[in-house]
């Protein structure tokens, strides 16, 4: 058997919205109020252009269901009391997509976001941006893997280089920040304070030939530093950003 398709309008008739079967005028489905019965509706249009498809209860979107945007954005998946609630898929019109939980039609909880050039964050969400734990991956092999918080690095994580340079420590708006160790690409090593991703604060910067230097940084720049050699002897003093 097979079902009949129907394509209702929405508009404001005697202050209230209504359902109609054209755009202009004709015949009303329901004369008083809103009112769509609770199973499977084929497609419904509404007056900003915007269109839904799928499932209904008690006259609200509710089941499984897809809804498309004005601006060319596209949910589908579960819906709750009228509002995209559930698991789903979001698209956008520049080839973005989004899998996984939403609320309120908000990316919420755990999810994938795939970017159109290839770019890759899985992990937590929280009103619609990267909130929690989640590990974003370059599409050229870099890769961070830590906290997130309102959508930037935040907290602590571990960003690598498909070169074998590596990071791992505490970030601040996306910036390295507070205590973490950089190993760069000849093995060389800083393990101390940073802030706002330059050298700032208390550290040891191991340099690929064994040789140490043990002490403090300003701005980037080693001020109060002790070079140690290799087997632990004393080479020299900076002290207040001056070779002594």
């Amino acid at each position: 058997m097979s079902s009949i398709q129907r394509v209702l309008y929405l508009r404001y008739e005697k202050e209230e919205l209504r359902w109609f079967e054209d755009v202009d005028s004709g015949h009303e489905v329901r004369s008083t109020g809103v009112h769509i019965p609770t199973g499977f509706w084929k497609k419904l249009t509404y007056p900003n252009g915007e269109k839904y498809e799928g499932e209904w209860k008690n006259g609200k979107r509710h089941g499984q269901g897809s809804y498309n945007d004005s601006d060319g954005r596209k949910y589908v998946g579960e819906w709750n009391d009228g509002a995209g609630e559930g698991h789903g898929m979001i698209t956008w019109t520049n080839g973005n997509k989004y899998e996984g939980e939403v609320k309120d039609g908000e990316m919420v909880g755990q999810g994938i976001f795939y970017w159109f050039d290839g770019d890759k964050y899985t992990g937590e969400y929280k009103d619609g941006k990267r909130h929690g734990q989640g590990s974003y991956t370059h599409l050229d092999g870099r890769k961070y893997e830590g906290q997130w918080k309102d959508g930037k690095i935040n907290g602590q994580g571990t960003y690598t280089y498909p070169d074998g340079r590596k990071y791992e420590g505490q970030w601040k708006d996306a910036k390295l920040y507070g205590q973490g160790v950089y190993i760069g690409f000849y093995g060389e090593k800083y393990e101390g304070k940073w802030k706002y991703g330059i050298y700032h604060g208390k550290g040891i910067y191991t340099f690929s030939d064994g040789i140490k230097w043990i002490g403090e940084w300003r701005e980037d720049k080693p001020w109060n530093i002790t070079e140690f050699s290799k087997d632990g002897k004393i080479n020299g003093k900076m002290v207040n950003g001056v070779q002594q």
